[in-house]
């Protein structure tokens, strides 16, 4: 939802709210209501993350002298007054002057009304897609992909599925992936980025990243990722402890854009999920015991023939293909 899609009302709600929240006297039961308020349409937490965005982004106006002021006074609203006191005079309506400034100035100029490419795959599908500004990314199975540039920042939304970026360096035009409630910014660097229920997680090959969480009610938090590093995104838009990654798990990351599973000691069950991802007919444990049986290897993700002949070869497996549709794992 862009901010010309937003109504007048929702949207004055969101920046009252916004403004609220940023006061020292904002009560528990203040942020109860506004929770309620937000979770009670799409639209209005739509809202408020694009005034959130905004407030945000301001520090970049500044850049304007014509709005300096206005947001040096925005920002250093008085904690000694209670809201009701303030009754909205000269520095509250400077707040909300700056928010509509910058929503005037976020739809022209971010990609919020750029037309939008859609990208997607089927299951077992990969995809290696090469952007207009010369970045390119490689699209998982069962994955979908939108993709807005603007004059100044490349905008994208990985709305399911996993993907990984090589993104061309460009600081003008910051590279912005948009993943349930959280972003990661980059100029030009390679990491990737998974979507799944619950968790979302942020791997960094190469370069540096800002990962950001919107952490409700409040504020957003963000942090610096580094190369080798992983990170969680959780479903309350908080980030997780930063994770190195062992070399092992490096090459995993890079060989399933090969179309490789590279793995060691991972559990079946895991392994299975994973490989379930790539292919239309499921592969099951008839014996929950084996679910916890060590796997290490490499298995090509689109041959899952070869995977099951390696586990009977391997392992004490017996692949039993009787029931139409699926694939059951015994013990031997």
């Amino acid at each position: 939802m862009t901010g010309g899609n937003i109504q007048p009302e929702v949207r004055s709600a969101a920046q009252h709210w916004l403004l609220r929240l940023q006061s020292s006297d904002c009560s528990a039961g203040e942020r109860a209501a506004f929770e309620h308020w937000r979770a009670a349409e799409p639209a209005h937490d739509a809202a408020y993350r694009m005034v959130s965005d905004v407030w945000q982004r301001s520090a970049a106006l500044g850049t304007d002298p014509s709005l300096e002021h206005l947001l040096h006074q925005a920002r250093c609203l008085p904690p000694e007054r209670s809201w009701r006191q303030r009754a909205m005079p000269a520095l509250a309506m400077a707040a909300c002057l700056v928010l509509a400034i910058g929503v005037g100035y976020y739809e022209w100029n971010t990609p919020g009304n750029a037309p939008v490419v859609t990208y997607a795959t089927a299951t077992g599908e990969q995809r290696t897609l090469a952007l207009d500004d010369g970045s390119h990314v490689v699209l998982d199975t069962n994955s979908d992909l939108q993709v807005r540039y603007g004059k100044h920042e490349r905008r994208l939304t990985l709305l399911h599925g996993q993907a990984d970026f090589q993104v061309r360096h460009d600081t003008a035009r910051p590279f912005v992936v948009h993943v349930g409630d959280g972003t990661v910014t980059a100029t030009g660097t390679q990491f990737q980025v998974r979507a799944a229920a619950g968790i979302d997680t942020v791997t960094l090959l190469e370069g540096r990243v800002v990962v950001a969480g919107d952490a409700k009610p409040s504020s957003s938090e963000q942090m610096t990722l580094h190369a080798g590093e992983r990170v969680a995104i959780q479903s309350d838009g908080r980030l997780g402890t930063p994770e190195r990654l062992a070399d092992t798990e490096l090459a995993r990351a890079r060989g399933w854009t090969e179309g490789m599973l590279v793995v060691r000691e991972w559990p079946l069950a895991r392994l299975v999920a994973e490989m379930n991802r790539y292919t239309s007919v499921p592969v099951r444990l008839g014996d929950p015991s084996l679910g916890t049986l060590s796997i290490s290897g490499s298995f090509k993700a689109s041959d899952q023939h070869s995977f099951l002949l390696s586990l009977e070869y391997g392992w004490p497996i017996r692949v039993d293909r009787r029931t139409p549709g699926e694939i059951v794992l015994q013990r031997k």
